[in-house]
């Protein structure tokens, strides 16, 4: 890969990449966000819009004003090319937040297999290699999913062991595995941790530095608790290391569900949370249209 391709992209022409004068106008004032949000990839310009090299997204997202940027699926990346985009986040201080480090291996972690145990492993070392060229803390893990067999809590306190075993491979290198709750289940199974609640008794039962909360409020609000948002992030604030936004229904920009973001970006500058805030989620339109709308959320909620 032609690093010097990643790095040689000019402001000018992101302005004619950019194509409508507000936006243009926006890139050209370089006004940061308040706060660290952070797009992923293909999303400023996604979908059938103009492509851009992965560091050209950067770039593009830098001149933008956001000084975060999220990628799921870094370890799925070659280290020639994690080493570009860490390279290009230092030179332009942005920060880089999760990415998926082990999504459970389809185990129930109360009682996973041998080939499980060593699928998960090998997965946590990928995460520690990818960590040590980007410089990234938090990284998203995915407890595995429910044995039926018995209540939730149940096996959440039985999932202790597995869970101290992963910090163990982890913790010496800083790196944070952050219990994502999901409202949809994996490989056809229901998860493990489904809600903020789940998600936070897990994380004070290994009482670990290494394991912690992932809010997701999306994954939250789609579980029926969109009215609750702040109620449930209060009491379980004490674990959460890292944020994610997404409107619900439809997980797209905030803004275009049923879903408060402004209330939720005021709650967090309450609790002096300055670490970064995912945007995983699409985007309700293509192309410029998108783009400038993607950006005009972010603008409304960071007041």
């Amino acid at each position: 890969m032609n690093r010097r391709s990643f790095t040689q992209i000019t402001g000018a022409s992101l302005l004619a990449l950019a194509g409508s004068s507000a936006t243009a106008q926006e890139m050209a004032k370089g006004t940061l966000f308040k706060a660290k949000f952070a797009p992923s990839p293909e999303q400023l310009f996604g979908g059938k819009g103009k492509k851009l090299t992965y560091v050209d997204q950067l770039k593009l997202a830098h001149d933008l004003g956001f000084r975060a940027w999220e990628d799921n699926w870094l370890n799925r990346r070659k280290n020639e090319e994690l080493e570009a985009i860490a390279e290009f986040m230092a030179a332009n201080q942005m920060e880089l937040g999760v990415s998926v480090i082990t999504s459970g291996a389809k185990a129930m972690f109360n009682k996973p297999t041998e080939q499980q145990l060593t699928t998960i492993k090998k997965e946590l070392k990928r995460g520690i290699e990818v960590a040590k060229i980007t410089g990234q803390t938090n990284m998203t893990m995915l407890p595995g999913i429910r044995d039926e067999s018995m209540t939730r809590e149940e096996q959440i306190k039985l999932c202790v062991d597995t869970m101290t075993m992963c910090c163990d491979i982890v913790e010496e290198q800083g790196i944070i595995l952050t219990q994502e709750p999901l409202s949809h289940g994996l490989g056809g199974k229901p998860v493990l941790i489904e809600s903020f609640e789940d998600g936070h008794l897990l994380c004070k039962l290994v009482n670990r530095k290494s394991c912690k909360l992932l809010a997701d409020f999306y994954h939250e609000g789609q579980i029926g608790n969109g009215d609750k948002l702040i109620e449930n992030a209060k009491k379980t604030w004490d674990q959460v290391s890292y944020v994610q936004y997404g409107a619900s229904p439809g997980r797209k920009e905030p803004g275009t569900g049923k879903l408060d973001y402004v209330a939720v970006t005021k709650f967090l500058r309450e609790q002096n949370y300055t670490g970064i805030i995912g945007m995983e989620h699409g985007q309700s339109q293509k192309g410029q249209e998108g783009l400038d709308a993607l950006v005009a959320a972010y603008r409304k909620i960071d007041a």
